[in-house]
């Protein structure tokens, strides 16, 4: 084993990660949110024989771009319902290639990372990030999106510095920022070439921008999107494409209806996006940027200009989420690399690392006293008594080897640099994963849709009130569900007019209690309870 990490450091981690992470994806529900909704909108593709110009029950949906959904659409043609471990394998596999990538551009261009140690902790940085993990095993097109952009930026840098073919990589370029704008949309298309002209501008070879991004590049990527356009057009016709081409895009960003968030969004989501590494690899970002230039190698100038050039972009858009900012995040932590090699193990980096050890070794010990010596006390109990898992001997587990992980993380930090205690904590990190993983069928019954949809008879005919998402239900049940939404009153109206001929009612009891009279209304109402849903008879007993 020890040898197998030294020959192949990110091929240890990558397995040790996929050991640990697909019992979650096997065993974890479709969120009702996003998910589902890309499984319900494949369907009705399939259902239509559409590829290009996609409808989410009946209305046009051109939020998304088809590549993301094409791989949807396949995974319900081979493994129907089954197939989430299928498409989290395509947020898993991107997310190694992006390690790799990175991993591949650092030693052959910079020197760097010539350690096995090294190799495996860099990995398990970038792995480990909250919000990085996380987009690992989520069904979403972001991670995918986030590695064609890397292999632009990579692609660049090979034309810039003369390594391999020249003519090869200029038409690479054009290729990977097309297929991340046909993955995921705009930020696919912006941010390698601004990132790349900023570059230019910086290092003082500004005339030379048409060489790298000049006609060839713009010529192949609209050739491509006019072949995608007339695609859209064929399939949903004039409206459908100015849609895709200027609601969903400058819409979005100029005056989001989506997600709309104030310009400092981004100031403090970054924090636990890339938690628990954010004090290191933000400190490495300032000590970046305020460094002395002529200290500062081009390569490390064009990492810290595309993570500052797409933090300013994105901040500036209306429409904002935390995983927008998804890019930045690769170059962030290798980054980290090239001021350590730069500056050295400094103190403010030791305790960068430490601090936040330190805090998940207080989470990790809070936790088992919690639910083992103070189970009893109230302020627990009231805690745990909402989620019938919380106090399952799995989560004491994992909070044990969370801590003791932690704890001798922390004794690695201050005994000697930042490998050996990254990847401790990486490590603690993903088993702490594997061991809660198993909890996901009790999970599924507060996250998702698939275990309360068992509940229902087939073909029965349901509404729904006060669920988020519910449309989305329909995946399971394989017909659609008359939604109400907020509107009780409305759905009270009809019920007492005969108008309403639905057998069930289905509703999130967390919100249902929220509106006035709920409560007794339900409990007059046979009702069965699968997390915090609720499936109401509509015929009294």
């Amino acid at each position: 084993m020890k040898r197998f990490l030294h020959d192949h450091p990110l091929g240890a981690v990558f397995i040790l990660a996929a050991l640990c992470l697909l019992p979650i994806m096997f065993l974890r529900d479709f969120s009702p949110d996003n998910e589902l909704k890309y499984l319900s909108i494949a369907d009705e593709a399939i259902e239509n024989g559409q590829f290009f110009a996609f409808t989410n029950h009946g209305v046009p949906y051109a939020d998304k771009p088809p590549l993301y959904l094409w791989i949807v659409m396949l995974g319900r043609i081979l493994f129907g319902n089954s197939c989430m471990p299928f498409l989290a394998l395509f947020s898993l596999i991107p997310a190694y290639l992006i390690i790799w990538a990175l991993d591949d551009w650092l030693r052959k261009s910079a020197g760097l990372l010539q350690k096995p140690l090294e190799r495996a902790g860099a990995a398990l940085m970038l792995l480990t990030c909250f919000l990085f993990l996380g987009c690992s095993i989520f069904v979403r097109m972001d991670m995918l999106m986030c590695l064609f952009i890397i292999l632009a930026l990579r692609s660049f840098w090979m034309m810039y510095s003369g390594i391999g073919s020249f003519k090869k990589q200029s038409f690479l370029l054009p290729i990977w920022i097309f297929l991340a704008v046909f993955t995921k949309g705009p930020v696919g298309l912006l941010m390698p070439p601004i990132t790349i002209i900023c570059f230019l501008l910086i290092v003082r070879k500004g005339r030379t921008i048409w060489k790298y991004i000049g006609w060839k590049t713009w010529g192949i990527i609209a050739g491509l999107c006019l072949l995608w356009f007339a695609g859209v057009y064929a399939d949903g016709g004039k409206s459908y494409l100015n849609d895709l081409l200027f609601h969903q895009t400058f819409g979005r960003a100029v005056n989001s209806f989506h997600h709309k968030a104030p310009i400092y969004y981004y100031f403090i989501t970054i924090w636990y996006s890339i938690a628990p590494w954010c004090l290191l690899l933000v400190g490495a970002l300032i000590a970046s940027f305020f460094n002395k230039e002529k200290n500062r190698s081009e390569l490390e100038t064009f990492f810290l200009t595309g993570i500052v050039a797409t933090f300013v972009m994105l901040t500036a858009f209306s429409g904002k989420l935390a995983i927008y900012m998804l890019p930045i995040y690769p170059l962030m932590a290798y980054l980290f690399i090239f001021i350590k090699n730069r500056l050295g193990w400094r103190n403010w980096m030791k305790w960068s690392l430490a601090v936040p050890i330190v805090l998940l070794a207080i989470v990790g010990i809070a936790g088992v006293l919690a639910l083992t010596i103070f189970k009893e006390y109230d302020l627990v109990r009231n805690m745990t008594s909402s989620y019938s898992f919380a106090s399952s001997p799995l989560i004491v587990i994992g909070l044990i080897i969370l801590a003791i992980g932690s704890i001798y993380s922390l004794i690695l930090t201050l005994r000697s640099g930042w490998v050996r205690p990254v990847i401790t904590q990486g490590v603690t990190i993903l088993l702490f994963a594997f061991t809660v993983s198993f909890l996901m069928p009790k999970i599924n019954d507060y996250s998702g849709f698939g275990n309360f949809a068992k509940m229902i008879p087939d073909g029965a005919e349901v509404v729904a009130v006060n669920i988020r998402s519910a449309e989305n239900m329909d995946v399971y049940l394989g017909h659609t569900v008359k939604d109400y939404g907020k509107d009780m009153e409305g759905f009270r109206k009809d019920l007492g007019e005969g108008k309403i001929t639905a057998e069930y009612l289905i509703t999130d009891s967390n919100r249902f209690r929220k509106v006035k009279g709920i409560e007794e209304y339900v409990s007059a109402m046979p009702h069965k309870a699968c997390g915090t849903y609720w499936l109401v008879s509509l015929e009294k007993e």
